[in-house]
């Protein structure tokens, strides 16, 4: 689970970065409210994870009155829109790493000499 380019190019085409403009703080609230209400339900010492947040914003956008608004005026019956949104609204608040670094993929050569 997490958002592609794909599906970043279809939110955008429908709008929802316009529909998360009107009201980011209440999107940003909904998707801390998310992860703090996670971490309680994780085990102790394991960390959050992205799709653990995502179920649980999806819950939250499924019965948003301004989401349902927007889905009914544009006509999108599809249900994949609550999870896209939830995920697009999640890398609003913690954004994705960069992976074009080419430091990433020297780190990950270098430990596996180390190791080996």
């Amino acid at each position: 689970m997490s958002l592609d380019t794909e599906k970043l190019h279809r939110l955008t085409g429908k709008g929802f970065p316009e529909l998360y403009k009107k009201h980011p703080n209440k999107w940003k609230e909904m998707v801390v409210t998310a992860r703090d209400y996670a971490q309680t339900c994780v085990g102790e010492g394991e960390k959050v994870r992205i799709g653990d947040v995502v179920n649980i914003v999806q819950n939250a956008i499924r019965i948003d009155p301004e989401f349902e608004s927007h889905v009914n005026k544009k006509g999108l019956t599809q249900k994949y829109w609550v999870l896209w949104f939830a995920e697009y609204a999640i890398e609003q608040s913690y954004p994705q790493p960069d992976l074009s670094s080419q430091e990433g993929g020297q780190n990950v050569v270098e430990a596996g000499k180390a190791n080996g």
